[in-house]
Formats: structure tokens, sequence, C-alpha cells
């Protein structure tokens, strides 16, 4: 069968793909893809079709034998933080991400890590199977939110004073990232802090053009750092106080340095859409990059006690804290080292290198790689091409990438080079050649 799970997590309209049938599916085939497992803890995020589909999951995981354990509203990386635990060792949380209010899904981890594309196909395959068919045991009430918050505070010291634009995006961060950054001593004006889900303030993914009004306020506020999440706070954007959009890969460098000036050396894994200060930081800190699809990070994790960090754009994971992607805990602890130093986030970066990046996205009217591979190979003439996850064209000044959504029915397109001029000629050229191809109008 298919594998249903797209780049991380599984996400379908809702009402329309995710049907009832493959929500009580799903259940059956966890119960018999981990037989080894016999409580599941569920969260949610707070869509206004979350409750619909926790309260039918939770009954179908109930019906195939688990003993299910209920958070409620809760950021993902309380979730995953809660699958650890041995009463639970599957953990499940309902959500869309960062994708439109229409959709929904659920993003599922086996003792703190998102489950490998192996396990994923697994789960898929067995959608049909049914499990033994039990009686309905009601969700027991689960205290892992609180105990995860108590965890991130535990890590938290007070310090001098800055002003911190948060953009919760009328998410579940809303619990934790700005009273937690409050009580660090940051001066927090909090956006879209209401957990509606029907995101009146803006759409669920924090990008530029969603946060056209956030970075307009940032601009008039004299703010040290800003920081946003989508609705179940897995990511972060940063912005500055002249309300710039910061380059996601140079929040993942930094992160990078951080560790590496202590580990002195290992492995960063990242993913194919990850920038070229990435590469450099390593660099100066004899840290090796490997490199593999989008989501697919964690799977270079396992199992390895050298990998010293690793993430893609807008999520980043240290094994020092948790295997899953933590926003939340990002943005803390952003805001306590610009407290610390006395900077903005701007001058927090600033060893970071700052290349000029673009990522876009296309309606798409048909997707063909293999014609795409060969057509670009010809017109760009790169010095290498890559195709495990999309079509990435490789030069000595920068790159492009072509990838399809996994979750949306969007060619989206990537690139970076050393200077302005060679980005805007290449972007140029490559929505030049889609539009010949007729993969976009």
């Amino acid at each position: 069968m298919p594998n249903l799970f797209g780049t991380s997590g599984l996400r379908f309209t809702f009402p329309g793909k995710l049907t009832n049938d493959l929500i009580s599916g799903l259940a059956s085939s966890l119960a018999v893809s981990f037989g080894d497992v016999s409580g599941v803890v569920i969260a949610r995020d707070n869509r206004t079709t979350s409750w619909i589909i926790s309260s039918l999951f939770s009954r179908a995981l109930s019906a195939a034998g688990f003993v299910v354990y209920d958070m409620g509203v809760a950021p993902l990386p309380a979730l995953a933080f809660a699958s650890r635990k041995k009463e639970h060792r599957l953990g499940v949380v309902i959500t869309a991400s960062h994708n439109p209010p229409n959709y929904n899904g659920m993003k599922i981890f086996k003792g703190g890590w998102e489950l490998t594309r192996e396990e994923e196909q697994k789960v898929s395959d067995n959608v049909k199977a049914r499990a033994t068919i039990g009686s309905f045991e009601a969700p027991l009430q689960s205290l892992a939110l609180h105990e995860y918050l108590a965890e991130l505070r535990s890590h938290v010291a007070r310090h001098k004073p800055q002003k911190v634009l948060v953009d919760v995006g009328s998410g579940t961060a809303s619990v934790a990232t700005p009273p937690i950054i409050a009580e660090a001593g940051g001066d927090v004006i909090c956006v879209n802090c209401d957990q509606s889900g029907r995101f009146p303030g803006r759409l669920p993914e924090p990008n530029p053009i969603n946060l056209a009004s956030t970075l307009a306020m940032a601009r008039q506020m004299g703010i040290a750092l800003g920081a946003a999440h989508d609705c179940d706070a897995d990511r972060v954007a940063v912005f500055d106080g002249r309300g710039t959009f910061l380059s996601q890969t140079r929040v993942l460098a930094y992160f990078l340095q951080r560790k590496a000036e202590a580990k002195k050396g290992g492995i960063m894994a990242t993913t194919v859409d990850v920038g070229m200060a990435v590469d450099e930081v390593a660099r100066r800190y004899n840290v090796r990059v490997i490199r593999t699809r989008l989501g697919g990070s964690h799977e270079i994790a396992m199992g390895r006690d050298d990998v010293i960090l690793f993430g893609e754009p807008w999520k980043v994971m240290d094994p020092d804290w948790g295997p899953w992607a933590d926003g939340i805990r990002v943005a803390i602890q952003l805001a306590e080292d610009v407290m610390e130093k006395g900077v903005g986030i701007s001058g927090l970066l600033s060893e970071i290198p700052d290349y000029p990046s673009t990522r876009e996205d296309f309606a798409y009217k048909r997707w063909d790689p293999e014609k795409l591979k060969s057509a670009s190979s010809s017109a760009f003439g790169p010095e290498k091409v890559e195709d495990y996850d999309g079509i990435k064209l490789i030069f000595d000044d920068g790159w492009l990438l072509f990838r399809k959504s996994g979750t949306e029915e969007k060619i989206r397109l990537y690139a970076e080079f050393t200077s302005q001029e060679r980005l805007q000629e290449e972007r140029a050229n490559a929505i030049r050649l889609l539009k010949e191809l007729e993969f976009i109008a």
C-alpha cells in the first residue's frame, strides 16, 4: 500500500480524505504494528476539528486494546516528551501543523522519536488489518503537559530584561513560550495568543506573508527578538527589531555553533533544503554534515552517539534535550541568549553567514521528476545533481532545489547563492523552465 505519511506525519483535508474509516484503521494498525506497546498518550492542537478526530481515535485505540492517556490540547513537543514514559511509549498528536485550517491529521512518536519511514510504511500497510475488538474504556487523564512545562522551567535562569515579541498564531504554544520567557526576565508582547482554532489573526504557517502584520508591529516596538510558532509549536520562525524575517538556516547554524563549541566535533544531520551557513559553521568546528530527505534527519541520528544536533529549516532537534522538534525550547533559548548577552537577535547571529535565498510555492499542473532532472541538468549545467528528495542542482556558488510538497498540491522552489544577482538570475531561469515543461501555469 502507498505510504500515507507525508514529509512529517499524516495530513489530509478533513472532512475529505481523512475519513472515519481511515481514523479507525490507523488505530487498529498501531495495535498490529506495535504489539509490544500497551499504552498510547494522545494530544491535539486547537483546530476546530481536532477534538472530533481525537475522540474518534481514542475510542478506536481503546477498542484495539490500548490503554489511552489523554493530554487534551497540548503542543507537539509536550506530546513527544510524554511518549518517552514506559506507561505510554506511543504518542499521537492530532494536528495538521502549519497546514491551512481545512487540513488535519496526526504525527506519531515512539519513545520520543518520530516514526521512521519504514515504520510509517508498516502502519500504512496494516491500515486494513483489524486488531481484536475489545470494550471502550474512557481515556485516563495525563499530567504530561505539566511535567513538560516543569522541565522547561527547570533549565531557565533569570536575566536582565529585553523586549521579546511572540506570535503563537492562535496555537498551542500560548501555554509555554510567552509565560516562560517572561519568567526568564523577558518583557513579552504576545500576539495571537488566544487558542482559536479558526486562526483569526493569521494562517498557521509562520512565513513572511502570513506574518506581515506582526513584522510591521516589530518595526514599531524596539524588540530584541521576535518568534512565531505554527499551530503545534514544533516550528519557530525568527525575526528582528527591523521586522526582518531571518533565515531558518542561520538559526539552525547558530544552534550548531552552540553545540559544537562544547562538543568539539561530531555529526550534524540535516536535510536537502538547508543552506550553506550550516556547512560553513560545521567546517569551523570540524563537524561532518550529512544531508537526507526533508523530515528524515532523525533517522540518521537514531542509534548514534556522535550526532550533536539534527534538524531542518524551522526545526531544531537537540539530542541532549530530546529527539523531537521543539519550537518552544528554541524560542526560549534564543530569548535567554539575547537577554544574557544584551544584544538583539541580529547581533546574536552576527557570526553566522547570511546568503541571499528564496523559498517559493507554485500550484502545479503535473510533476515528473525524471523529466525535470534531465531538462534542468541540460539547461543549467550544474556541477552535481542530487535526486533523493526532489531535484537539487549544486553549483560552486549556490544551489537550486525543485521539490513537490508532501502534503499540498504545490511545487516548491528553493534557491541560495552567494550573490543577490546570481540568485535572481537562476530563480528566473528555474521558473521559466517549470513553465516550459508545463509543470506550473
